[in-house]
C-alpha cells in the first residue's frame, strides 16, 4: 500500500482504526473517529474499560454511556483486550498515559509498551500516531527505532508515523476533540499528509507542522504556560495575604486593559494530568541539552505550597474563630476532584489538602458527588459522606474546595460552625461563620461562640 492508497482510505472512511489506550484521552478520540464513519476498535489492557465500552457504557467520565451505546448499536465501535486486532488495522493511534516517575521526571514506559505491541503486527503501508504527551525527539527517537526494530520495515518508506498531540480538556463545555485545532507533525510529508487527512474526517481544523518535535514542543509549551500563570497568581495570592489586599479584586482590575493580559485565579493548587505533569517533560528536555531552567522548579516550588497555605488558613481559623487546635478537629473538605464536575482526582490539590490536614491530626472526611471514594497516600481508601445535616453540624469545620456547580453552599453555610472558602474571592460568601481564605480580615476580632 502507497500514501495514496491510505490517503483513499482515509477518505472513503474505510480505513480501519486502533485507538490504543481507552482512556480520557483515547475513549473521546475513537467516539470521533466512529462518529466520522470510521470502523473503530479500542485496545485496552484494563479488562474492566473493554467490557464497559462493550456493553455501551462508557469507563471516563468525560464520555456518556449513551455516546459509547448508539455507536455500538451502530457497529461502529469495539474494545478489545487482544493486541491482535491490530493486524487488519490500517492506523493506530496511541493515547496512552504518560505520568511522571517517583522522582518527577518523565515516565515512557507506556509509550514504549504500546509501541512494541503495534510494532509486532506493523504492516507495510500502516500510519502510526502518537498522541500521548511526551518530550521533543521522542516520536523520532524513540517510537519510530522500536516501531523499526520489530518489525524490520523503515518509516518513511515502509510505513508513517506522525504525531498529533491530544488537547482533551474534562469537563470544559466549550471546547471538544471536535472543535479544537488538532496539530499533526509528521516525520515526513507523507506521513504528516497521512495524518492530516485522517484528523480532517472527524476534527473541524487540522493544522500541519513541519516536524514531530514541533508539534511535542507546541504541546508542553501551552500547558507549562498555563501552569507558570497559575503559579505567579498563587504567588501574588500570598503576597496580596500579607499586604492585607483582595487579589480577586486586583485581578479584575488588571482583566480591564483590553490586550497583553490573561486573568489566571488563586486557587489551592494546581491538579490533573496535564497542567502539573507537561512541564517537567519540558524541564528535562532542558536539562537533557544542557540547559538550566528556573521558571518551572520555581513554579512547582510555589504550587506544592498551596494546600500547606490552605492548611495552614484552617488551623488558624479554628484557633481564632473556635478557640479549638487542629490536632483532632472534625474537618469536612467539600470537593476532592481536581476540577469541578468531574470524576478525576490526578493530581488533585483538594487531595493533597486532605492529606496535608490529616497528616497534622485533624479528622478529615469528605464529600464530592463525583467521587465516591477516593485513596489516599497512605493507601486506604477512604468514601464520601452525605452531606446532610448531620455530616454538616457534627464537623469543627468545612472547607469548600473545588466548586462543583450542584453543591448547596447556601446550606452548608447555613449549617456549618465554620466555612474555609477558597473560591468565591471576587464575590465573597458573606456570613458571620465564613472565612474566605484569599479575602484578607482580622480573624482575631470575631471569635465565634
Amino acid at each position: 500500500m502507497t500514501d495514496t492508497d491510505l490517503e483513499q482510505k482515509l477518505r472513503t472512511r474505510s480505513a480501519r482504526i486502533a485507538v490504543v489506550g481507552l482512556g480520557y484521552a483515547g475513549l473521546p478520540m475513537a467516539i470521533e473517529f466512529a462518529r466520522a464513519g470510521f470502523k473503530c476498535v479500542g485496545l485496552d489492557v484494563d479488562r474492566s474499560r473493554v467490557e464497559a465500552v462493550n456493553l455501551g457504557r462508557s469507563p471516563v467520565s468525560n464520555v456518556e454511556d449513551a455516546e459509547v451505546a448508539e455507536l455500538r448499536n451502530d457497529g461502529r465501535l469495539d474494545a478489545s483486550t487482544d493486541a491482535r486486532i491490530l493486524d487488519a488495522a490500517d492506523v493506530a493511534v496511541i493515547c496512552v498515559p504518560t505520568p511522571l516517575t517517583s522522582d518527577g521526571g518523565p515516565d515512557l514506559h507506556f509509550v514504549e509498551n504500546a509501541g512494541a505491541t503495534i510494532a509486532e503486527h506493523l504492516r507495510a503501508g500502516m500510519l502510526v500516531v502518537l498522541q500521548s504527551t511526551c518530550g521533543p525527539g521522542t516520536t523520532t527517537r524513540s517510537l519510530v527505532p522500536l516501531l523499526e526494530l520489530v518489525s524490520n520495515l523503515r518509516d518513511g518508506e515502509d510505513f508513517f508515523v506522525a504525531f498529533a498531540p491530544e488537547r482533551i480538556d474534562p469537563g470544559n463545555l466549550r471546547f471538544n476533540v471536535k472543535n479544537t485545532p488538532k496539530l499533526v507533525g509528521g516525520t515526513t510529508p507523507e506521513a504528516t499528509r497521512a495524518g492530516c487527512e485522517l484528523y480532517r474526517a472527524c476534527i473541524d481544523e487540522v493544522v500541519p507542522v513541519s516536524s514531530p518535535e514541533v508539534a511535542e514542543l507546541a504541546k508542553l509549551v501551552e500547558n507549562t504556560f498555563r501552569f507558570i500563570n497559575i503559579s505567579f497568581i498563587n504567588e501574588m495570592a500570598l503576597l496580596c495575604d500579607r499586604l492585607g489586599v483582595n487579589v480577586w479584586e486586583v485581578i479584575e482590575a488588571a482583566r480591564t486593559k483590553p490586550f497583553a493580559f490573561m486573568p489566571h485565579y488563586p486557587s489551592p493548587g494546581v491538579g490533573g494530568h496535564c497542567i502539573p505533569v507537561v512541564p517537567q517533560y519540558l524541564q528535562a528536555a532542558a536539562h537533557e541539552h544542557g540547559l538550566i531552567g528556573e521558571l518551572i522548579p520555581a513554579a512547582n516550588r510555589i504550587n506544592e505550597t498551596m494546600p500547606k497555605l490552605i492548611v495552614n488558613k484552617l488551623e488558624r481559623a479554628l484557633q481564632q474563630r473556635l478557640r479549638k487546635p487542629l490536632v483532632n478537629a472534625r474537618v469536612l473538605l467539600v470537593g476532592i476532584t481536581y476540577k469541578p464536575d468531574i470524576a478525576d482526582v490526578r493530581e488533585s490539590a483538594a487531595l493533597r489538602v486532605f492529606e496535608t490536614a490529616f497528616a497534622r491530626g485533624a479528622r478529615v472526611t469528605y464529600h464530592d458527588p463525583f467521587m465516591p471514594s477516593v485513596r489516599v497516600n497512605n493507601g486506604d481508601v477512604v468514601a464520601s459522606v452525605d452531606l446532610d445535616q448531620e455530616a454538616l453540624s457534627s464537623v469543627d469545620a468545612v472547607v469548600l474546595l473545588t466548586p462543583h456547580t450542584g453543591i448547596d453552599y447556601d446550606r452548608i453555610i447555613a449549617s456549618a460552625r465554620l466555612v474555609l472558602d477558597t473560591h468565591s474571592g471576587l464575590q465573597p460568601r458573606e456570613a458571620p461563620n465564613v472565612v474566605n481564605v484569599w479575602v484578607p480580615e482580622r480573624l482575631e476580632s470575631r471569635v465565634l461562640a
